[in-house]
Order: C-alpha cells, then structure tokens, then sequence
C-alpha cells in the first residue's frame, strides 16, 4: 500500500522527536515493518548522528512526559531514563570542573581553582535536618521497648489508655519511686510520636516539669539516637511539618494558661492552688478526645484534691450523689467510679508483686518508723489536723522558686552569689537520714527566710558528713551552721571544727531548745516569712510530721515520734536548726532596714 508524502514526513518528524517504531505504527496506523523500511530507506538514524547522549535522553523524556495515559512500561521508561539523566548530567558536571581546573592551572592561575572550590563548598553545604525530626523513626520500637521494660502495673497503665471507655480520667494513687513520672513521660512521647498529638505536663513548680523533659530527652537519645531540644515546650517535627508539641509547665497560672492536649499533672497532693489547677485542667483538655492522668503520693486528708480523688468535689451540690469505692481490694485491680475517673492504687508491696524489683522492703521498713512508711510507702494520708505545720498553712510558703526567685542561679557554682546564707545540720543516727538544708539569711524585715538547698544523706560516717557541710562552705556565703550536738551530733560538730569551718554553732536538744526551735520556726512559717520552692514534698512532709507532745514530767514541749532506730522530720529539724541564726540579726533589724555587714559576720 502506497503511503502519501505527508504520511511519510510526519513519521520522520516523529523519529526524530525520539518516538519508537511501534508508537509511530501505532499513530500512523501503519505497519511496524513500513516503518522500519522509511529509517533505512531515507536514512533517519543519521538525522540523529549529530545528537548527544544527553539530547536522545532529553528528546524521550520529553516525549514521554508530554504523553496522556501512560502504560505501566511507560512509567518505568521514564523513571529510568530520569535516573541516568540525573547521573549523566553530575558526571558532565565533574568532568567540566575537572577541564577548567586543568586549563586555570595551564594559564597558571592557581588561585581562580582555590576561589572555585571555596565556592563550591559553600554551595554544596547540607542544609540543615529540621529540628527534633522523628520522621525516620521505627515505631516499633516503643511497642518492643514496653514489652521488655514495664512493669506490670505501668502495662496496665498503657492498656487503659487505649481504652476508649475508661481512657478520659485516670487517677492514679502511688508510692514513691516506682517510676510513675518516668512511665507518663515514655507515654506521651509514644502517643506524640504515633498520633501527632500535643502533650501537657503540668507539675508544681518548673524544676518538677523539667524532669519529664529530661526523661524524654533521654528516651529519645538511647532508643532513636534524636536529640530533642527546646525549653518550656519540644516541637517535633515530620517531613518538615510541626507533628506535636510537648509543654513542660508549671502550675503558675501565669505561664499554664492557653494550651491544648493530653494532660498530665504529677504530685497533685502537693500543689498549691488545686482549685486553680482544676480549671486550668479543664481548660486544656476539655475536648472530649484528650486524655487528663493525675497521679500523685498522698499528702494530707485536708488537700483539697482528696476531694477529687474521694469523689465528694463531684457529689457537691447533686442530689443524687454516686459512691465511690475506696477500698484497696477494689483500688489496686483499678476501678472505674460513678464520676467517670478511673481510679489504681499501687503501694511499693504492690509494686513489688507485679514485677518491680527496686526495693528492699525489709530495710525500708527498718529505716523508717510505721507512719512515715505507711504514707510514704503504702499510700496511706496524714491527718494533719493536730500538725504544728498544716498542709494549709504550708502552701501559703510554697512558691515555683524557678520563676519567681530571679536571684537565685539555681545552676551556678555560688547560686546566691555573696548574699548570706545559715546552714541548718540534722545529723545521721543508726539508721535514720542526715538533713542538710541551706537557707538565704533575709536582708530586712520584708524579705523572707528562703530554702535555696535540701540534701538528704543515708548510713554515712561523722566526717563524710562534715566534708559534705564543707562543700557548701565553698559554694556560699555562710554566716552560720547550727548542728545538733546531741549524741552523735557531736562528733561531725567536732570533725567540722577539725576543718577549720566558721560560725559552726552547737545546738544542745533539751525540752526548751526544741519549744524554741519550733517557735521561732511557727512565727516565722505562720508570719509569712518562709518560702520554699513547692516541689519539695519531701521538706512538706517533714514539717507536717511535727506534732505538740507532752514529756513524761507533763511539760509541753515539740516533737516527732523518734528512737534509736527510726528517723522522722529530719529536714524539719534542719531547717529550725538554720533559722536560729535569727537570733543574731534580731536586735538590729528595723522594717525595711538592711542587715549590716559587720552583724553579718559571725564568728
């Protein structure tokens, strides 16, 4: 069959543009042979001769990209020849610079190759991975991390916060130290990373908040090699998008206001303002989506989150109330109450049954006398009612110390700088712990006995115990150190002479020294001349445990039940060993009038 001359020039010019026998047979409904017999015939290949490699490609990537309805083979054609094209293109690039090197060095111009290169690095510069990146993560991963290291009632934890029916409201009673802080942080971090989802951690004070970061950054660093940064908040990113934000906020309403996500709110026995809290937290997670987990060790009957946690905040002001369940039978299997709060206890026996093996539960029971172990170990509340020290009047001392005290460099080698400083020393006995607390002397009558350092030490010699009083004699300025001399007291009084400390002074226990050390420390606590940062249960603890007790002469004096084998308020002590500095300033202090150095300088 005889073919027009149009027929044949428009196969040409398809030929030319890079389009196979077959494509123009099939376009020109011509046979495949015909078209073959045109290229011989007319001698198409030499039109192309006079073409580069990097043309033909060009020439059918064009070709194909311009083509509706692709085939598969299509497809994969181009891929393909996009891949050398890209290859060929950096090798023309590396042989080009590789001619001019040759031909500057020829003309002896050197330096234009030094100028090139420098150029070239500064080009050729990586551009920086998006921060806190987890898109390459393996999510896997946290799936074999909760397999091998949780134990079994931090499993529960998980299971019940993949369950839509009882997910919303979790409240968790606890022991110290089983690893509650450390499990809610690996949660968040888990569900941020799967899901996207914002993380609220809401703690008492900065420096507690900041120990969910560090658990994190931890985590993040051992299991995926990341290093998250950020201060309040980690913004994690993927495939160069914000995925989650994690806050880490203290309770100050001034910096927990206006964010949204999963909530978590540690020690909340232990926070001051909990009706403040509780709007905060309503605020934050209000959407019926996100999660709120409050856990905590017990403090006090009379904290107004036992009302939360008992249900009778929720039956307030309802006729028809709801019973909650707050035997331990049905606390330590985990219970959903008629408040719609799921609720688990867990003391350290607890913990121990279900897998945890960090305690040795004998010699906690032999360090600490039956009610301190009862409520810092079996979660158990304290009825402080008959306290010197009440939970309520202690909150009025507790302040987030990391931002209200702009002063103080909490991480500096002399953190109060050369203001001073009194040293209060309860020393170790058989087995309970020695105190160590420092606090800045105030300067005038409108400033407050603050508690810049707690320390706690544990079966330690007199002059381990003395060298570590000296280690904050090399970070402050300190104007006095008052030590019980009673019993073995006296040996690290006396290894701190041996020293060379100053202004150590003896402190001899009697029933009129404790009356005054608890005195003065009442008028000043109940004076709203104390604070202390509100993280620090440990310090709340101790004063509660400070009680009015009636010796065995009938005299009224101050204590905590005490022996040779259990220790109680140590840290108590400590402090009113420290405040008796007072005793040197009082005299010469006038309202809104500066201590003098010369009163300062004890000795």
């Amino acid at each position: 069959m005889a073919h027009s001359q149009d027929v044949i020039e428009y196969a040409r010019l398809l030929y030319i543009r890079a389009h196979k026998p077959a494509e123009i047979s099939a376009r020109l409904n011509v046979s495949e042979r015909t078209v073959y017999g045109w290229i011989e015939k007319f001698n198409w290949k030499e039109l192309l001769a006079f073409d580069t490699a990097e043309i033909e490609i060009t020439r059918r990537i064009s070709t194909l990209t311009n083509r509706e309805n692709k085939t598969k083979e299509e497809i994969q054609e181009l891929n393909a020849l996009c891949r050398t094209f890209g290859t060929l293109r950096q090798d023309l690039a590396k042989a080009e610079k590789i001619m001019a090197e040759a031909k500057a060095i020829a003309d002896g111009k050197p330096d234009a190759v030094a100028g090139a290169e420098r150029r070239n690095n500064r080009r050729g510069k990586k551009k920086a991975s998006p921060k806190n990146d987890i898109s390459n993560i393996d999510l896997s991963k946290f799936d074999t991390w909760a397999a091998e290291n949780l134990f079994e009632y931090q499993k529960l934890w998980r299971a019940v916060a993949h369950d839509p029916d009882l997910r919303r409201n979790r409240f968790i009673l606890k022991s110290r130290q089983i690893g509650a802080t450390y499990y809610f942080a690996w949660e968040a971090f888990e569900d941020a990373c799967k899901n996207g989802e914002n993380q609220v951690f809401l703690s008492a004070s900065k420096d507690q908040a900041r120990i969910f970061k560090a658990y994190i950054q931890a985590f993040a660093r051992n299991t995926f090699e990341i290093e998250l940064k950020g201060q309040d908040s980690i913004e994690l990113t993927k495939d160069g998008k914000t995925w989650a934000t994690l806050y880490f906020l203290s309770t100050n309403s001034s910096t927990a206001q206006g964010y949204h996500g999963h909530l978590y709110v540690d020690e909340v026995f232990w926070i001051h303002g909990y009706a403040k809290l509780q709007k905060l937290a309503s605020g934050m997670a209000a959407h019926k989506k996100w999660r709120r987990t409050y856990f905590s060790t017990p403090s006090s009957l009379q904290h107004p989150a036992y009302e939360h946690w008992s249900g009778e905040k929720f039956n307030k002001n309802r006729s028809r109330k709801v019973e909650i369940d707050l035997t331990d039978a049905t606390l330590k299997q985990g219970s959903l109450g008629g408040d719609k709060i799921w609720r688990h206890l867990v003391t350290v026996e607890d913990a121990e049954r279900m897998g945890c093996d960090l305690f040795d539960i004998d010699e906690l029971k032999a360090e600490y006398s039956k009610a301190d172990y009862e409520n810092l170990f079996g979660c158990k509340f304290v009825d402080d009612n008959e306290s010197v020290f009440p939970f309520s009047t202690l909150q009025k001392c507790m302040v987030d110390a990391f931002s209200k005290w702009k002063d103080v460099d909490f991480d500096g080698d002399n953190p109060v700088f050369l203001r001073p400083v009194a040293i209060g020393y309860d020393p170790s006995r058989v087995r309970d712990n020695a105190a160590l607390v420092v606090l800045e002397i105030p300067r005038t009558l409108a400033e407050k006995w603050r508690v810049i350092e707690t320390h706690q030490f544990k079966g330690i010699t007199s002059e381990y115990q003395a060298a570590r009083i000296a280690e904050i004699y090399e970070r402050f300025n300190v104007v006095w150190c008052g030590i019980d001399v009673t019993g073995i007291g006296h040996d690290t009084f006396q290894c701190c002479l041996d020293l060379k400390l100053k202004h150590v002074v003896p402190i001899f226990y009697s029933v009129s020294e404790k009356t005054d050390l608890v005195t003065r420390g009442k008028r000043l606590i109940d004076g709203g001349r104390f604070e202390y940062d509100m993280g620090n249960k440990e310090l709340s603890q101790s004063l509660m445990m400070i009680h009015q007790i009636t010796t065995p002469n009938g005299s009224i004096t101050y204590g905590a039940a005490r022996n040779s084998s259990t220790g109680h308020a140590d840290l108590a002590w400590a402090v009113f060993h420290a405040m008796q500095a007072e005793r040197q300033f009082v005299k010469s202090k006038k309202p809104g009038k500066k201590i003098s150095k010369a009163r300062v300088a004890i000795g």
